[in-house]
């Protein structure tokens, strides 16, 4: 038997004390743990390929109203209101809008009332369903102050219309509606009181089931002038081409 069996010598065994061996498992283990988290963080084009919503910005103005037999009022202009379905949500720009009284009475009695009305807005939306409608109502006002309903028009807001730079968007026109009396005494209160007839929810007009059996007359027409731009809408499955 030798002298050096059954004795441990410096450098035969681990030198190393229990409490650096337990360190160093514990950084190992801290390592795999930021492995594994770097892995599961999602990159940035995951993110994108997830979209929720599109958008649609739409830019233009209400140019002109035209009246082929003129005008009952010395005075014309124009309140207008944005109306969407119950997936649209405003981003951006104003919902409601008045311009400013307008006449033509410097020319002939039959030429556009120009208001040049600037509209700027931006929605977004899960579906197409409720496209974004402006629903505008015609007012005079007569030189004793008084004003009086002319009319109300609506359209819906280009689905197309991103045109090149220096092109100009192409003019829509619309409908001024004025509502009838539905009977011989309203409309003999009517003319008694010198009050229009006048809707009590003018949006029943967007609504083609709710609006039948109205008595409308048309007045004269709306000149509008917009474009827009749609984004997003092909990652949601959506493809509409002009």
């Amino acid at each position: 038997m030798s002298a050096s069996e059954g004795i441990s010598l410096p450098g035969n065994g681990d030198t190393t004390p229990p409490r650096e061996n337990h360190k160093q498992k514990s950084r190992k283990k801290d390592r795999k743990k930021s492995k594994v988290a770097k892995e599961s963080i999602p990159e940035p084009m995951d993110a994108k390929a997830t979209a929720s919503y599109f958008s649609v910005s739409v830019m233009g103005q209400i140019v002109s109203a035209t009246f082929p037999m003129g005008p009952d009022k010395e005075f014309v202009f124009l309140r207008y209101e944005l109306v969407a379905g119950p997936d649209w949500q405003l981003f951006s720009g104003p919902q409601h809008g008045l311009t400013q009284m307008a006449s033509n009475k410097r020319s002939n009695f039959n030429e556009p009332i120009v208001f040049n009305m600037p509209i700027e807005v931006t929605f977004k939306s899960t579906s197409p369903f409720g496209w974004p409608q402006i629903l505008v109502s015609v007012f005079g006002r007569s030189g004793m102050g008084r004003e009086t309903l002319l009319g109300y028009a609506h359209i819906h807001l280009p689905v197309f219309g991103g045109r090149r730079p220096g092109d100009q968007a192409e003019l829509l026109e619309a409908p001024i509606l004025k509502p009838q009396c539905p009977s011989m005494l309203a409309d003999i209160t009517s003319w008694l009181l010198r009050r229009e007839p006048e809707l009590k929810d003018p949006k029943v007009l967007l609504d083609n089931m709710k609006c039948k059996g109205l008595s409308m007359e048309s007045y004269g027409s709306l000149q509008f002038q917009l474009s827009s731009v749609t984004r997003g809408a092909r990652k949601l499955g959506y493809q509409w081409h002009s």
